[in-house]
């Protein structure tokens, strides 16, 4: 009769315990691998998503033709209209709309806005644009909180556009993203709120008036900058205001998303489309790279 195992069967056992712990170590590895990779697929994947829904958000309520393509941060003076082609622009900036202002407040039983883009030509000429059926001191309040602007004041940060086609006319000249020295843009117009219904025109008087209007308080760009791996960090820039001669570099700035790999964007007819790639690692030999796409109306 035996009481123990002997030196080859216990030699015997060990082996096969090895065999087995190295499998399931390799499938454990894998299955820890694999959830890495899919956690990094869904939170670059959403992060994506989100960066392109913020630009498409702003961009669906630009002015319209006021959208430009610019070089790079380090050559900002090379500008372009966004109808023409430039690959090698890294840079949309375009002149938005005060939504906010004009969806206006609910006074209970309406939504009463802030200014509904339409005049009373009647009551209107060169110096003046009365409106209709806006109430301009809900706008004004609205406008402080979120532009820091103030449309009661004269040169205060807001201006008007017709909606008309500004047609045969230099678009970067036209909305005040480049002029010459001594020129002033000839279809962007600072304005102040004279009372409830009355905009103002504070310095250029436009030579045509037409029915329909916009009112913007800043304009906007994105902003590819390296981040010193290899990638971009793509930031939003705000608060800025071509008619008055500023630059993106002089507005606010922040941040939408980190390691860009791609960020393309062309004109396409009416529309506008918005390409952007962005890279995850997982390790030092895995790395996750989105892609998504936007199209703007």
């Amino acid at each position: 009769m035996r009481y123990a195992f002997t030196l080859i069967e216990i030699i015997f056992v060990l082996i096969i315990m090895g065999i087995v712990a190295s499998i399931g170590s390799d499938l454990l590895f894998q299955a820890y691998e694999n959830y890495l990779v899919s956690f990094q697929f869904s939170t670059t994947n959403y992060k994506t998503e989100v960066a392109l829904e913020q630009m498409a958000r702003r961009l669906e309520y630009r002015i319209p033709y006021s959208a430009i393509s610019i070089h790079d941060i380090s050559d900002p003076d090379t500008m372009a209209p966004l109808s023409q082609i430039n690959p090698d622009h890294k840079i949309i900036a375009w002149i938005g709309q005060a939504y906010e202002a004009k969806r206006g407040e609910f006074n209970g039983s309406i939504n009463y806005p802030g200014w509904s883009g339409f005049a009373d030509l009647n009551q209107s000429d060169k110096s003046q644009l009365k409106t209709k059926g806006d109430d301009l001191t809900i706008a004004a309040r609205i406008i402080q909180s979120v532009y820091s602007a103030n449309l009661s004041q004269a040169n205060n940060g807001c201006a008007l556009t017709f909606n008309a086609y500004p047609e045969n006319v230099d678009i970067l000249k036209a909305y005040g993203w480049k002029k010459p020295t001594g020129t002033d843009p000839t279809d962007i117009f600072a304005v102040h709120a004279q009372d409830s219904t009355t905009l103002v025109y504070d310095d250029i008087k436009p030579k045509k008036i037409y029915e329909h209007f916009t009112i913007g308080c800043s304009a906007y760009a994105i902003v590819p900058k390296q981040n010193g791996q290899g990638n971009y960090d793509l930031y939003l820039y705000y608060n800025f205001r071509p008619w008055k001669g500023e630059r993106f570099s002089d507005g606010k700035s922040q941040l939408l998303v980190q390691n860009v790999t791609k960020f393309n964007f062309r004109r396409v007819a009416h529309t506008i489309e918005l390409k952007l790639c962005t890279n995850s690692a997982v390790s030092s030999d895995i790395n996750v790279t989105i892609c998504g796409k936007k199209v703007i109306f």
